[in-house]
């Protein structure tokens, strides 16, 4: 099953003293590294929760410093426990190589020793730490956090009773259903390791949450319920290997083909002998040979071991311009590319009475649970929930799409967090309460609140609608602007019989510019996929002139003006004149004596191609004259 790897060969041994440490040390609870001594117990692991589980240390020295101070007090063999969950938490990923991962147990242990350090541990050997795969920088960064899981979570595991450990470790998904229970490990990478170094035939070689929902999708099994649950997610993708076994028996790996969905985002993995040591061949000289998460073997090791989060440039894009310019397209585009790489997004639309309450969140009359009257709750809206998601799970991306977004008050809509989304003042990812970035208390929210950094901003705004001049400033500063324009030479096809649509459109946003402003003009999309000169008829009569109406506020005189280019009467436009003398006989006093002009479109079937290239000043195409017959091919006479 998923115990294949094509690009570590060690991974049997892994695979083997990940099997020796769950009978050792979660049923027997011995040590891994000390022979017959008891040390997975309940009693150890208080020592590791009360002074460091409980004892978070947010300063700015390294992690191995802070926890040096953090296990002081402990007696030595908590300490020496506190080693071996490390070694447990760095056995399936690749980012720090076995060397390293040696050296950083040593460390550990060193800070209070039991004995000796080991080093002629079995489970302290090269190969055995060389690791099964990546799992993205994220998982050092947030090493402290994924530590505290294990301790928690491992914590809980031995102090069950004998039958319940081995009934968890006999049923994998039973496992997987126990651990997503702790509540540290919401968001946390050590599942997807954990689950599939303890459990290799059931859960896949895929350390990524995104990954898993990226494969997901592009195997059409992809459910919203599946987002919200990892072992259901896991159950349905043992149930996708079954059947790609079937098509590739005892090859089926999502970073190597014939599968390969993952092969794309996949990084280049070092070449490695035997101990799991890099082969420098003429492919791999160099780091260039050297997968993006594997450190150059001539790295900076205190670098990498005391690794920790720093703030992530985000992106608030707003797309703007006039309708029919692909804004939308563009969106749906993004959205797209987000949902096949496996990323959160969220989707809302802003309208006029669009309110706080709707988009961050605010209190809502409910059914009561026992069906007798109402409540009152609080309840989150799309933002806020997005937020939340987004800190559980600090190495994804999460992208909030917005549609129309000056079509509300937005300064209104966003209320405090105005300030938050900017991308200086945000925090980072599943981080506390502390100095950096910018924290606010929220009604309804009992901790403070702050924008992750994971959490990117894309929505479009019509500038017919609203120009970006009226905008609140402060929205201003806090966005970017990419501008979609009329693009004329995308329209497919260029051409109704002899019409220019190109040169038609192009000329009418000229006239609109003139008259108005570049932020009222019309896009290409009106003019996409015409084929005949009555689709186009339609679109002139239904879509451009109605759009027109709208920007001049009904005033038909330049309607005409901007759709013929003057203001005489045509097959386009009929005026005629009210007079108040014939319509009010003996009102004059009322009334007044001034006419009126009002204007009708004329008939839409009657506009010829010479008429609509007159638009834009095109001549009509020659026509055959008597004198000039156009010669028809007959079999006498070819042309």
């Amino acid at each position: 099953m998923s115990r294949f790897n094509p690009h570590f060969p060690n991974a049997a041994q892994v695979f083997d003293a990940a099997d020796k440490f769950k009978q050792r040390c979660l049923l027997n609870q011995e040590s891994l590294f000390l022979d017959g001594q008891t040390l997975w117990t309940p009693e150890h692991f208080k020592s590791l929760i009360e002074n460091y589980v409980d004892r978070p240390d947010t300063g700015d020295r390294g992690f191995y410093e802070k926890l040096a101070d953090q296990l002081a007090t402990c007696a030595p063999l908590d300490v020496a426990l506190m080693a071996e969950v490390f070694w447990i938490v760095q056995l399936g990923p690749t980012n720090l190589r076995a060397p390293t991962k040696i050296k950083t147990v040593e460390r550990i242990w060193n800070m209070k020793p039991a004995a000796p350090f080991p080093t002629s541990s079995p489970f302290l050997q090269t190969p055995v730490l060389s690791g099964l795969g990546s799992a993205g920088p994220g998982y050092n960064n947030y090493l402290p956090m994924e530590i505290i899981f294990a301790v928690e979570a491992f914590a809980a595991f031995v102090a069950k009773p004998l039958p319940e450990r081995e009934a968890l470790l006999n049923e994998a998904q039973g496992f997987a259903k126990w651990l997503e229970t702790i509540p540290s490990g919401k968001g946390r990478q050590l599942y997807h390791t954990l689950c599939h170094v303890l459990f290799p035939d059931s859960f896949e070689r895929i350390f990524s949450q995104g990954n898993k929902f990226q494969v997901a999708r592009a195997h059409k099994i992809w459910t919203p319920a599946l987002g919200e649950s990892r072992p259901a997610m896991d159950a349905a993708l043992l149930e996708l290997r079954k059947r790609l076994e079937l098509q590739h028996p005892g090859a089926v790996d999502y970073y190597e083909l014939p599968v390969g969905t993952l092969l794309k985002k996949a990084a280049t993995q070092p070449a490695t002998d035997s101990g799991g040591n890099p082969v420098k061949d003429d492919a791999a000289k160099g780091s260039e040979g050297l997968s993006a998460h594997e450190p150059d073997p001539e790295y900076d090791v205190d670098a990498a071991t005391n690794a920790k989060p720093t703030l992530r440039l985000t992106d608030n894009l707003i797309l703007f311009g006039p309708p029919g310019t692909g804004k939308t397209f563009e969106m749906q585009a993004r959205m797209k590319d987000a949902f096949d790489n496996g990323e959160e997004f969220a989707f809302v639309a802003f309208h006029p009475s669009y309110a706080y309450e709707d988009f961050i969140g605010g209190l809502r009359p409910v059914a009561a649970q026992d069906g007798a009257g109402v409540v009152v709750v609080f309840q989150k809206g799309p933002f806020l929930t997005l937020c939340e998601k987004a800190h559980a799970n600090p190495t994804q991306q999460f992208t909030l799409f917005i549609d129309e977004i000056n079509r509300a008050n937005v300064a209104k809509v966003f209320g405090e967090l105005i300030t938050l989304i900017e991308p200086s003042k945000r925090v980072i990812a599943g981080s506390k309460v502390r100095d950096e970035g910018a924290w606010v208390t929220m009604p309804g929210v009992p901790e403070r609140f702050g924008v992750p950094d994971n959490l990117n901003i894309v929505a479009t705004m019509n500038t017919a609608d609203r120009s970006i001049a009226m905008m609140d400033i402060a929205l201003r500063r806090r966005f970017r602007f990419q501008e979609c324009a009329p693009a004329p030479k995308l329209i497919v096809p260029a051409k109704v019989g002899a019409v220019d649509l190109p040169e038609l459109l192009q000329c009418l946003n000229d006239r609109l510019e003139y008259l108005l402003d570049r932020d009222h003009a019309i896009g290409h999309a009106v003019f996409m996929g015409i084929t005949s000169l009555t689709e186009l008829q339609q679109v002139l009569a239904q879509r451009v002139i109605p759009l027109l109406q709208e920007y001049f506020f009904e005033d038909m005189e330049k309607v005409r003006l901007v759709l013929t280019g003057n203001g005489k009467d045509s097959v386009f436009f009929k005026s005629r004149s009210l007079s108040p003398s014939e319509l009010f006989p003996g009102a004059k006093q009322s009334v007044g004596t001034e006419a009126r002009t009002t204007f009708a479109v004329g008939d839409p079937s009657s506009w010829s191609e010479a008429h609509i290239m007159g638009l834009y000043g095109a001549a009509p195409p020659a026509m055959a004259t008597p004198s000039q017959p156009e010669q028809v091919a007959t079999p006498q006479n070819p042309v």
